[in-house]
């Protein structure tokens, strides 16, 4: 996190450097990331960065915050309607919310491509286990309500199973990035949708399966 005295600059001061910030994140990879580029650009001197900033790897982290957040809040809409659709339709408009969101906000996905580029380091590493442990918080919620409606078996280790959910998630994205296309559209919703029945198959009740079909023939 950010010392307080970054906190205490003018609003418009931690725009500046926030958004020079995600540029340089988003132009490359971690290791080639330069303070130096970042400080002159926002027009502060090196010394004032390291009384904001512990490092550049506390800077990256608290920008993968501030993304993870406002990705939060615009899927809050769908995540709300938890209890009045079924699990399977809510992680399919997920990815669908998630797709317009990347088509709205290119410069965070182009810092997220760049960080997928650096999978092998320890900030991928921290910055993927910050991100799952809400993902799991989010997918746990959503299958102990699925259990109690009769859509998802109650068998299950539910801690379990939105620790796989949310690691495959991000496995679906890694692999649609690798060979599928760069860019977030249909084609992800595709995949992703291949995804949902694969789960559903595995983990959804007699009822779900039964549903499906129903859907299929209409």
């Amino acid at each position: 996190m950010p010392r307080a005295t970054f906190f205490n600059l003018p609003e418009e001061k931690r725009k500046l450097i926030l958004r020079v910030a995600m540029e340089e994140f988003a132009a490359h990879p971690f290791p080639r990331v330069s303070v130096n580029r970042i400080v002159k650009r926002a027009g502060i001197a090196k010394g004032s960065f390291y009384q904001y900033f512990e490092n550049k790897k506390d800077l990256l982290l608290y920008v993968l915050q501030i993304i993870g957040e406002e990705k939060l809040s615009y899927l809050r809409p769908v995540l709300e309607r938890a209890g009045r659709e079924d699990f399977f339709t809510m992680l399919h408009k997920l990815y669908v919310a998630g797709i317009r969101f990347a088509q709205e906000h290119p410069l965070y996905i182009q810092i997220g491509r760049q960080l997928l580029a650096s999978r092998n380091s320890p900030i991928y590493q921290e910055a993927l286990a910050r991100g799952m442990a809400i993902a799991q918080e989010i997918f746990e919620r959503m299958i102990r309500e699925a259990i109690r409606r009769g859509e998802v078996r109650d068998d299950l280790d539910v801690r379990l199973m939105a620790f796989l959910v949310a690691s495959l998630n991000n496995l679906v994205v890694e692999y649609y990035t690798e060979h599928v296309a760069s860019e977030y559209d249909e084609r992800l919703l595709g995949v992703a949708d291949q995804f949902i029945e694969f789960l559903r198959r595995g983990i959804g009740t007699n009822q779900q399966q039964r549903r499906r079909k129903r859907h299929e023939h209409h």
